[in-house]
């Protein structure tokens, strides 16, 4: 694997965060699941933490009754070999397909990566602090 630059390195978690907010919208499970690591685990405030499977569960439900928007604001990257570290401002707005009012959901998240043995990054721990606004 060639070395790369933290510039390359965040460029990719970047183009990541955006690929993730894209699949979000469209409903794509697949695409989500490329972007994660196999042992990834999700923190929520009032909840357990949440594993591939029960994400992948939740994430279905959602997308069978709502369509999901997302807007990133990256406020920092770290990076410190094959894991980085990413604060983010984090928007996300879910509206009923059956039609109905849109849930606005805004807060920091603080979401760790680790590189794979291809290079790529993905995500391995997030958390994050989403409230009804």
């Amino acid at each position: 694997m060639s070395q790369q630059t933290d510039e390359q390195d965040d460029q990719q978690i970047r183009a990541l965060i955006a690929t993730w907010c894209e699949a979000s919208a469209e409903g794509d499970l697949t695409a989500q699941f490329n972007l994660i690591t196999d042992d990834v685990v999700f923190l929520t405030p009032g909840r357990t933490p949440m594993r591939r499977e029960e994400f992948a569960a939740q994430f279905r439900a959602a997308i069978e009754i709502v369509t999901i928007e997302c807007r990133s604001n990256v406020q920092e990257i770290t990076v410190s070999g094959d894991l980085a570290v990413c604060w983010n401002f984090l928007e996300v707005s879910f509206t009923p397909i059956a039609g109905g009012e849109t849930s606005k959901h805004a807060g920091n998240t603080l979401t760790a990566f680790r590189r794979g043995a291809d290079g790529q990054w993905r995500i391995w721990r997030d958390a994050n602090l989403l409230a009804l606004v």
